[in-house]
């Protein structure tokens, strides 16, 4: 048997080896010009067109807590500033059952901030369960997305969310009992800010791109029959319960829990406007904790 699959993988190399190269002349020229590119790659197929995109009957989780203030500026962009000592972070854990861009789940962690003195959310970091969703934030907006498995859980009267990277490595937990109602004016919109970087693929070179974008932002809490709105706030706290070099998250500490919220969402992402480009250098190198130090 062994001699015959021998044989068999001489024969298969021997049939590529003699193929003959026909000499035709040269073929036409490439006609695709950039007038004919789409918004986004493969250039040819775009997986999704220009903003905006639509957003309707969204679940969300919400958890606003304290964090260290050390731990928070490590993180926040030169340009940005901490909004509140003790600084604020929040996470959130999305279910957008529609959108233009798909249907998929997410966790963002973000911190509030200030550019020039107006209130943010900058985005720490975002994890996403749809190919789409994840190109159509990192490609136009710099969302710093990865895949993760998201699960959402509604158990007696407990709303409960979790992220998985890798599957089976729990990273992110929010619970939340639901009391009160939400009232709309309660509902933050801060426009939201992302660090978006493209590597070079030079060797040795620094990114392409690397630059602060502002994108606004706006939740609509959408009203219940009885005109009042399909949120809820009460108990409720967010863990990070298994520490990960490679997915940092821990590293903004919960110190304490300031609210924990559920609500049904309407929202439009429109375009995003370049507030800041940074003059890129050599990118860091990671170390063995995940942490990121200045190339040598």
């Amino acid at each position: 048997m062994k001699k015959i699959l021998v044989v068999a993988a001489l024969l298969t190399l021997a049939f590529f080896m003699v193929i003959p190269v026909i000499a035709t002349g040269e073929g036409l020229p490439g006609k695709l010009q950039p007038r004919n590119f789409g918004f986004s790659m493969p250039v040819t197929m775009p997986p999704f067109d220009a903003p905006p995109y639509y957003y309707r009957g969204i679940e969300m989780l919400a958890f606003i807590y304290e964090t260290d203030d050390e731990a928070a500026a490590a993180v926040l962009p030169e340009g940005l500033t901490l909004a509140n000592s003790p600084a604020v972070a929040q996470v959130l854990f999305p279910d957008f059952h529609f959108s233009t861009l798909g249907a998929y789940k997410e966790v963002i962690i973000g911190l509030n901030a200030l550019w020039k003195g107006q209130p943010v959310t900058y985005c720490v970091g975002l994890l996403v369960t749809n190919e789409v969703g994840l190109i159509g934030g990192r490609e136009p907006y710099g969302f710093p997305k990865l895949f993760a498995n998201i699960e959402w859980s509604k158990e007696r009267n407990l709303i409960s969310a979790w992220a998985e990277r890798p599957t089976g490595k729990r990273i992110a937990t929010g619970v939340l009992r639901p009391r009160d109602i939400l009232k709309p004016e309660d509902v933050a919109s801060n426009p939201l800010v992302t660090l978006k970087v493209i590597p070079s693929p030079e060797e040795g070179a620094p990114p392409e791109v690397c630059e602060l974008v502002m994108t606004p932002i706006k939740f609509e809490l959408i009203t219940g029959s009885d005109g009042k709105g399909e949120g809820f706030v009460g108990p409720g706290n967010v863990t990070f319960d298994s520490p990960s070099a490679v997915d940092g998250y821990f590293r903004l500490p919960v110190k304490r829990m300031i609210a924990s919220s559920w609500g049904r969402y309407n929202f439009v992402l429109s375009y995003g406007k370049v507030i800041k480009r940074y003059t890129p250098i050599k990118p860091g190198v990671t170390d063995a904790m995940g942490i990121v130090h200045p190339a040598k």
